[in-house]
């Protein structure tokens, strides 16, 4: 089930960017291609964070702010003169703890997922303009910049980093055995609870796990644009949400698969992409999310009622006559 549904998704990118070749040739080139994988990085890396969440059956919207809070940090402290390894450790401590402050919001203090994340999403957005006074960080180094224009095959290096990421979440969640806890508990987490797994760990881990993806994405969309603003990686929460659900991770958890939410971050971006080849205005990227989001989300719960109710005819059917049970 999982593997059709990433070889759907696979199969409607490449669906849409052949029909939006038709319109502008272009966008087959290879250059073109590499620039939508190179500006999909940033969403996959949240979407990716965002899943472990989503496996436990919890929500995190405050990773775009998760994202720009660390982005922040790692402006400032590049500025202030800080070497580019300790500004990177900087900015992955700060989404490691803006991760752990939700974990402990949730799992400690029993706060719902959506009311936590939605006030830690003010609290971070809020302490980037502390920091920044409310003016952008421009006039970064050129140490930031550098990793940027590193190509290797003519495919820029952060788009090996994410993919090399890729592949060790996927080898995670498929080979070691606590990582399916996250299944577990987001399938059932009573019945995890009583099979003695740590199921207020697993969701705490989650949600640090989802603040670390979001500073690692900090990193990466810094380093491509050279500045930070105000609203970065504003709205990558509902991007990433959709993404999810859109490669087939279950909102009602314990189902889906890091390929699964990459492709979909992948095919949300190049949605934007082929906007922009057709000339479209960026002013409805957002409109278009949150009508994919809801159309994938539609079509996810039918899919999946539905095939609960075959199941469940099939059990019936399956199942001898009252006069035969015995």
């Amino acid at each position: 089930m999982r593997v059709s549904r990433e070889l759907l998704v696979t199969g409607l990118l490449v669906a849409l960017i052949l029909l939006t070749a038709l319109a502008n040739p272009h966008v087959l080139q290879f250059k073109s291609l590499v620039e939508i994988l190179n500006a999909s990085l940033t969403l996959v890396l949240i979407t990716l964070g965002e899943m472990f969440v989503i496996l436990t059956r919890g929500i995190d919207v405050s990773v775009g702010a998760s994202a720009g809070l660390a982005a922040t940090v790692l402006g400032t402290v590049l500025n202030l003169g800080w070497g580019l390894p300790a500004a990177i450790g900087a900015a992955l401590a700060t989404g490691l703890a803006a991760g752990a402050v939700n974990a402990f919001g949730i799992t400690v203090l029993r706060v719902p997922p959506i009311i936590m994340t939605l006030g830690t999403l003010g609290i971070y957005r809020g302490l980037m303009r502390i920091i920044t006074g409310g003016s952008w960080i421009e006039n970064l180094p050129q140490s930031i910049k550098a990793p940027n224009l590193w190509h290797f095959l003519g495919v820029p290096f952060f788009v090996w980093v994410t993919l090399a990421v890729l592949l060790l979440t996927a080898w995670v969640a498929l080979r070691y055995r606590p990582a399916r806890y996250f299944y577990a508990v987001g399938d059932n987490e009573a019945g995890a609870y009583l099979l003695g797994l740590p199921v207020r760990a697993t969701q705490f881990l989650a949600y640090t796990l989802a603040g670390l993806f979001a500073a690692l994405a900090a990193v990466v969309f810094t380093s491509q644009i050279g500045f930070v603003s105000m609203n970065a990686a504003e709205g990558y929460e509902l991007k990433a949400i959709a993404a999810n659900v859109l490669g087939g991770v279950s909102l009602t958890g314990g189902v889906g698969t890091p390929l699964g939410a990459a492709v979909g971050a992948l095919f949300m971006t190049a949605v934007h992409s082929m906007l922009i080849f057709l000339g479209v205005p960026g002013v409805w990227d957002n409109a278009f999310a949150g009508v994919i989001l809801l159309l994938v989300v539609f079509a996810d719960f039918r899919l999946r009622r539905s095939l609960e109710l075959r199941r469940r005819q099939a059990r019936i059917q399956g199942e001898p006559a009252g006069g035969e049970a015995r």
